[in-house]
Order: structure tokens, then sequence, then C-alpha cells
């Protein structure tokens, strides 16, 4: 059996603010706020393909594209999604970055998942940012959150897939909890990690587990 040694917790902005209000936004938020949106509807978005048993790691930073969304303004990527004649699942994955520069702070991007039809409809929306801890051994870089999302061809024509972030989750911080070996034994540790507009992401498809 696999012991999980991280914990990860989502706090509002209110709760982080009285945690950590000497340290400073991301930097990155700015730059969000006055990038150009790339398109008007989702149909005009470059949806890139997956198949079943795929596994795409990618990265959402300022070169991503842009769009409004109902939750505020957010880089996405987008994918079309397998004509599967079965269940599946979709396992996306957001990676704990340590700091994109030597003055800067760790992050992490927590997503949200939207699926959208043939018609370009919204089906459901998974927005309550990841929920699965990973264990993380003793390196901080492994650091990953993971949610998993099950898919079922015979209840909804679920053809597309966007992941994004809201203004909501951006405000939000994540407290790794992390067991370190001390004096006295092991002890647990919080470690506080802010949200970001930008992150370190992969996705999965992979069959249906009995």
């Amino acid at each position: 059996m696999k012991i999980i040694t991280l914990i990860i917790l989502q706090l509002t902005g209110v709760l982080v603010s009285s945690c950590a209000a000497d340290k400073p936004v991301d930097p990155v938020k700015s730059d969000l706020e006055t990038a150009a949106v790339c398109c008007e509807r989702y149909e005009q978005f470059y949806f890139q393909p997956l198949k079943l048993g795929a596994t795409e790691s990618f990265t959402i930073d300022r070169s991503s594209t842009a769009f409004l969304f109902d939750g505020g303004k957010s880089y996405f990527k987008a994918f079309s999604l397998p004509v599967a004649g079965k269940p599946y699942f979709v396992i996306v994955s957001s990676y704990f970055v340590d700091k994109e520069k030597r003055s800067g702070e760790p992050y992490i991007f927590s997503p949200v998942v939207m699926f959208l039809d043939a018609d370009y409809r919204v089906t459901r929306k998974v927005d309550n940012g990841i929920v699965i801890p990973i264990n993380a051994g003793n390196s901080m870089n492994q650091a990953t959150l993971e949610m998993e999302i099950a898919m079922n061809p015979r209840e909804a024509n679920e053809r597309f897939m966007i992941i994004y972030t809201t203004a909501a989750l951006i405000n939000q911080a994540t407290i790794l909890k992390v067991n370190k070996n001390a004096t006295i034994g092991w002890i647990v540790d919080d470690y506080l990690v802010h949200n970001a507009s930008i992150g370190r992401l992969q996705v999965n498809l992979t069959s249906w587990r009995q």
C-alpha cells in the first residue's frame, strides 16, 4: 500500500492574505490582465486531437492563447476528444513549479476542465480545482496535483475539452503538507504555494478501470 505523504488544501484568498500578506502577487497575473483574447466563441479555438491511451504534456504560459471565460480571463489549452465506444478516464495533472525566475516564488496552476458537445455547447465543468493528492516523496519539484474525470460516451456527446483557470482559483493558494524527518521523528510541515495563471500540466486518456 502506498503511503500518501503530500496533502493538498485549497485556501481562499482571505485566508491566504492572512498567512502570506508579505508575499508578492504572481508577476504573471498583470500580463494576463493585458493579454489579448484570441476568439469570441469556443468554435474558433484550435482543438488539439487526443487519442485514447495518449499522454500529452504541455505548458500554459504567456505565449498561450487567452479567452474571457465566465470565471474571468485565462490562458488555456483545448483538445478534441476521441469517438470512443466504451467509457474511459481523463486524468489531468498539474505540477508544482519551484519558481519562474531566481527572484520569484513557487507556484502551481489549478485547472478548470470544461467539456463541450459537437455543437460547442458546454456539457459540464469541473471547476473545484485539484482534488487528489499524489505522493511527492522527498522532492518538492515532483509534487503533483491530479484530477480524474470519468467519461461515458453513452451519457453525453462530449467531443471537446478546454483546460483553463479562473480568477477565483488564481486568488487562492495551495498548502502542501509534507512529512519531514526531524530529530524528534517525522513531523508535518506546511509549504504554501500560490496558484498562478501559468503552469506545467499533463493530460492522459486511459481505459476504464474495473
